[in-house]
Order: structure tokens, then C-alpha cells, then sequence
């Protein structure tokens, strides 16, 4: 009688990783762990409707990949609007990369996914009164993202 297989277990987000930077290598980028509350890669497929005669059929387009984050605004060097603006200022594409567990090496089972994202401005501050200040984003990513199950440099 064969085994069965563990039952999987799910990601669950409490020590994931977001890096932000100016430059794909490793040491360029700054982990925004601390001050992330939400993060995705998301994927946006266009869908084509062709009608003809014999009714309407729908196609899948061209997908574009989105970085989707919310942060907590924090002032401190090295924390959120320090990064967010040094790569806005740079006027170059900024490089990134998200993992679910931050201290663990990336692994099949701790994959990470990179990519170059195109910086958009955002909110510098948000909220309401009493409540914590959030920063948006949602950068497109050039390409597709890259998947890794390799450790880096």
C-alpha cells in the first residue's frame, strides 16, 4: 500500500519578503519587510471579443503583470519613503523582489519572483486621523516576473 502524500501546507503571510531598489543586484535592494502590510504579483489578461456571424468567441491577449503593495509611510532612513523616493528620483526603472519567507533560502519550496518594475508616483501621505499613514502601489512590471527556486549570489 503506497504512503499518501502530506497534506500541503499553505503560505501564510507572516514573514514574507518585498525588496525595492535602483538595481537588480542582490545588494542594491532594500527589504520593505517591516513596513508591508500587503503584497502581489498580479496578472492582467486582455481579453479579445471577435463577432462574427456565427456568434462571438473570446481570446485571450496580451498579459501585463502589476507589482501590487500597501505600506506603512515611515520617515526613518532606509524605510519607506526613503526608498519610494530615491527610485522616483532616479527616473530609471527600480528592480524588486517578493518571497513568502524571508528567513528561509530561496528553495522549491520558498520560491522568489523578480523582475524591473515601472515606478509610479504615489500618495506620500494617507489615512485618517488616529490611524496609521499608507502608501499604494501598483507598479507594471516590464516583462513577466521571474521565478527562482535557486539560491542567489
Amino acid at each position: 500500500m503506497a504512503t499518501p502524500a502530506p497534506e500541503p501546507m499553505p503560505v501564510i503571510l507572516t514573514n514574507a519578503s518585498l525588496k525595492l531598489g535602483p538595481g537588480p543586484a542582490p545588494g542594491t535592494l532594500t527589504e520593505l519587510a517591516c513596513v508591508t502590510s500587503h503584497v502581489e504579483i498580479s496578472p492582467d489578461v486582455a481579453i479579445t471579443t471577435l463577432d462574427t456571424f456565427c456568434g462571438s468567441r473570446d481570446y485571450p491577449g496580451q498579459v501585463k503583470w502589476a507589482l501590487i503593495a500597501t505600506l506603512y509611510q515611515s520617515f526613518d532612513p532606509d524605510a519607506t519613503e526613503d526608498v519610494l523616493s530615491a527610485i522616483l528620483a532616479s527616473g530609471e526603472n527600480a528592480f524588486f523582489e517578493v518571497m513568502g519567507y524571508r528567513d528561509q533560502p530561496v528553495s522549491d519550496t520558498n520560491p522568489a519572483w523578480t523582475g524591473e518594475v515601472i515606478p509610479q508616483p504615489y500618495s506620500p501621505i494617507n489615512g485618517d486621523a488616529g490611524d496609521a499613514s499608507t502608501v499604494e502601489l501598483e507598479w507594471s512590471i516590464v516583462g513577466a516576473p521571474t521565478k527562482s527556486v535557486t539560491p542567489g549570489p
